[in-house]
């Protein structure tokens, strides 16, 4: 077991979170340690990258099944992420670039709830969780560059890809105010919406967000990724390198625990097929956009140009 404080408070914590589960997680990590299953196939990381002097991050994993239960406190204010705990999912073909996935696979379940003890599989007490004034989402979060060493670390990629399986508080995604037309698009019985914005670090963050809590997802996800290459959004030649899921943390006055169960990753690569009409995105007057190779050039020029004018300062989301 590894627990990082900078507190007392904080050890005291690590310690009675991995006692009271009395060797029921095989590791319980805290702030920046990282623990890698015993598979070597995935890497847990609570990821507090940006904490606050009066909060923390811990994270337990669970081998087999693979699982994980996060619990945070951030009290400041809810205008910025202090943490992304998540599970680095793997693939042998990363980096592999956008243009050469023919297919990705994502699969997750998750729960969230108030104190330190997981709520029940798949629920979340929403009312518990405004109680203690939450701001937070649950998401998948993927990384690209043109180059492909860049690809694989958070802070250098060029490119941020988004899919918020969940929100909470006054967690919006990037471009979330901005006046322009809306991309939708339906994958299994989940409809998504495009956002679009750049962080502090300038990286270009594009969001796919559900229109609801998604708390069992289980989807092929190459057309949202389609869409931003095939529009010239995002270059078809760049290199996916990492891909996560888990739960940005905002604000809490008190322990939160988001937990996360049954994700995987399976990655099929060779030429991206072409999207039938049926799986193209649509505006949200619900008219199917045109084929990508019959599409108007000025329409794509369009889109491209609305798209870049957004610049706001934040790291992977904005709030009111």
């Amino acid at each position: 077991m590894q627990c990082l404080g900078h507190a007392i408070v904080l050890v005291l914590l690590c310690i009675k979170q991995t006692s009271a589960s009395s060797g029921s997680y095989d590791a319980t990590v805290c702030n920046q340690k990282t623990y890698t299953s015993r598979s070597g196939e995935l890497i847990y990381v609570p990821n507090a990258w940006n904490p606050d002097g009066q909060g923390f991050q811990c994270m337990s994993v669970r081998d087999s099944p693979p699982a994980f239960d996060a619990t945070w406190k951030w009290p400041s204010a809810a205008d910025t992420v202090h943490s992304y705990p998540h599970v680095k999912l793997t693939a042998p073909a990363l980096p592999v670039t956008l243009s050469n996935i023919s297919a990705m696979h994502l699969t997750g379940k998750w729960s969230m709830g108030a104190g330190s003890t997981p709520a029940p599989r798949l629920t979340v007490d929403t009312s518990a969780l405004a109680d203690l004034d939450v701001t937070a989402n649950v998401a998948f979060d993927m990384f690209a560059d043109r180059n492909a060493d860049k690809s694989v670390k958070e802070t250098m990629a060029e490119t941020e890809i988004m899919i918020w399986l969940g929100r909470f508080g006054h967690a919006q995604p990037l471009g979330w105010n901005e006046n322009r037309p809306r991309i939708s698009l339906t994958l299994g019985n989940v409809d998504f919406t495009l956002y679009y914005g750049k962080n502090q670090r300038g990286t270009n963050v594009f969001s796919w967000v559900a229109e609801g809590n998604a708390l069992s997802f289980s989807a092929e996800v190459s057309p949202l990724l389609q869409y931003l290459w095939r529009e010239g959004l995002v270059s078809a030649g760049s290199f996916v390198g990492v891909v996560a899921f888990g739960s940005e943390a905002f604000r809490s006055v008190e322990n939160v625990t988001f937990s996360a169960t049954d994700f995987d990753m399976v990655l099929d690569t060779g030429a991206a097929p072409t999207l039938p009409p049926e799986e193209l995105p649509k505006s949200k007057s619900g008219a199917a956009r045109a084929a990508p190779d019959t599409r108007a050039a000025s329409w794509s020029w369009t889109w491209l140009v609305v798209l870049n004018m957004s610049i706001i300062g934040s790291v992977g989301a904005v709030l009111l």
